[in-house]
């Protein structure tokens, strides 16, 4: 990836605003005439189409006029879709009310005892959890509703029980898609 002038994060920044959505990311990649500008949109509900066409050709404007950039690319506006990772308190706050599937780091346990996920007193592997199962050593596998996030967990539903996972030890989340 190329590194862009910060003037076109305040360009894109101040149009997705002005259409109330924000930039997830900015990129240039690509050389030459194959060089791409990226621009994933998100925002706190779903970002409609007509609003990352809006987006599209407003900042292609903007972009056009300050001539930010040197040389020639394609510009490319979307979203992030439903198989964006989540790792952040926000992307898990974005998901509430819906099931997601966490990788987590295993924590060290003490004499090989210890809990599962905190806040739950079932060992992992338990329902709602999977140990090691495809997931890789020292990993465990949770999947839930997410019914909120901080900034140091997100909190699960799984099995009607509230599953606290540190979101120091997510590696990774995904949603559950439903078919």
């Amino acid at each position: 990836m190329t590194a862009l002038p910060s003037h076109v994060q305040e360009l894109a920044d101040r149009v997705a605003g002005g259409h109330g959505v924000e930039v997830l990311e900015l990129n240039l990649r690509g050389q030459g005439r194959g060089r791409v500008l990226s621009v994933v949109l998100d925002a706190e509900g779903p970002v409609e189409a007509d609003i990352v066409e809006l987006v599209s050709k407003d900042l292609s404007r903007a972009l056009d006029e300050a001539d930010p950039v040197a040389g020639s690319y394609t510009l490319e506006v979307s979203t992030p879709g439903l198989s964006r990772p989540l790792h952040t308190r926000r992307d898990f706050r974005r998901q509430r009310g819906h099931e997601v599937s966490v990788l987590r780091a295993t924590p060290a346990r003490d004499e090989g005892h210890g809990q599962g996920l905190e806040g739950d007193a079932r060992p992992a592997g338990a329902a709602g959890t999977a140990t090691d199962a495809g997931t890789g050593p020292g990993t465990t596998s949770v999947r839930g509703t997410v019914l909120d996030a901080d900034d140091e967990a997100v909190v699960l539903e799984v099995d009607g029980d509230q599953v606290r996972v540190p979101l120091s030890e997510v590696v990774h989340g995904k949603v559950v898609l439903p078919w």
